[in-house]
């Protein structure tokens, strides 16, 4: 009993690759029809505002999920981060011990764990090194100068990992999604994410805010229909980072500013991210907000309410009468803020393109 074999002729082969070609072609177009149709989302604010966390949070709450290859990237960061700003408090808590009047509460009282700590080269965290850091985090001088953080540059997330060093220093250890969200690198270039939310599909633009970086944004700003500008207004006690001097309410201030009267961005929608309301609750416990230049007329009380009110309105003052923004006071960490928020802000980018298209009367 014979088997019969069967071959497609050469005309039938023609046919199936001319339709691997219409189907390629039509996928392509779909592309670029979404494309067209998303909804441009750029962010943009100073260096250290949290905008890159707040990048992060929305790519996990609305994008496609890290995969581990690209978790493990951030392995390196982590690391790195931990360790750099133990080093920073070791350093800063002997600096503060010989030059301040009170210097004897900042000096730690572990010097063989200093040693360890300064000689690491910032590559892996071994459990000799994660026992240090851990005991360094523990000692009264180190936490006398953590308290002092506005007077040097050390990030924000310095302690969540202090005190998640034990799971940080085990060999497998392995970042979760709080890990990578808590991160710092410096943003250079663009980084581009998209997500479709109910249909409706969304691209978000993070560019780099240190003062180097902002040359980079201009070619970003054709064709955007919402400007997401962060400000940190915890940073009201600090310098930036780039020089030390420059208060960051001022940098904000300024930076916001020039947004607003970019001619690029004028058919934008602008909504205003007063960021990291977490740490700046705990700040206004110890030092009023006067200490910054452009607050220092406030002549309220020391409230969370009262002082978020205000800064809100020197934010607000900087924005022509004719032009709407719409301001959120948020913690780029906190995922259900942010996904309040940015339900929020989804909602304002489509009213807008609806009633920009004459389909919708304006509120």
């Amino acid at each position: 009993m014979g088997v019969c074999g069967s071959t497609d002729s050469p005309a039938s082969l023609e046919e199936r690759r001319r339709a691997e070609r219409i189907d390629q072609r039509l996928k392509e177009d779909q592309r670029k029809r979404d494309n067209e149709d998303a909804k441009k989302m750029l962010l943009l604010g100073a260096g250290q505002s949290g905008k890159s966390t707040l990048f992060k949070q929305t790519q996990l709450l609305y994008g496609k999920k890290l995969k581990r290859e690209e978790m493990e990237s951030y392995i390196p960061i982590i690391i790195g981060n931990t360790i750099s700003s133990m080093q920073t408090l070791v350093e800063k808590s002997e600096d503060f011990a010989k030059e301040r009047e009170d210097g004897k509460k900042f000096q730690h009282s572990l010097p063989d764990e200093a040693k360890i700590i300064k000689m690491s080269d910032k590559e892996s965290i071994d459990p000799q090194l994660g026992a240090a850091i851990k005991k360094m985090w523990d000692d009264p001088g180190i936490q006398a100068t953590y308290n002092e953080k506005h007077a040097f540059q050390l990030i924000d997330s310095a302690k969540y990992y202090f005190s998640h060093i034990d799971r940080i220093a085990v060999p497998d250890w392995f970042p979760d999604e709080e890990d990578v969200l808590r991160s710092r690198a410096r943003t250079t270039g663009i980084v581009t994410t998209e997500f479709v939310v109910q249909e409706h599909h969304f691209k978000m633009f993070d560019v780099g805010g240190q003062k180097s970086e902002r040359k980079k944004w201009v070619p970003f700003f054709e064709g955007v229909d919402c400007v997401l500008f962060v400000a940190a207004i915890s940073g009201y006690n600090k310098t930036l980072f780039e020089d030390g001097v420059t208060n960051r309410i001022v940098d904000a201030l300024n930076l916001f500013k020039k947004t607003v009267e970019e001619k690029m961005l004028q058919s934008s929608s602008l909504v205003l991210f007063l960021n990291k309301r977490d740490l700046f609750e705990e700040e206004i416990k110890r030092f009023p907000i006067t200490i910054s230049p452009p607050l220092q007329h406030y002549d309220g009380d020391g409230s969370y309410e009262s002082c978020c009110k205000f800064i809100r309105e020197q934010f607000e003052n900087l924005v022509p009468p004719q032009r709407t923004v719409t301001i959120h006071i948020t913690c780029a960490t906190d995922r259900t803020n942010v996904r309040v928020v940015f339900d929020s802000v989804r909602e304002h980018v489509l009213n807008a393109s609806l009633e920009a298209a004459g389909l919708t009367a304006a509120i």
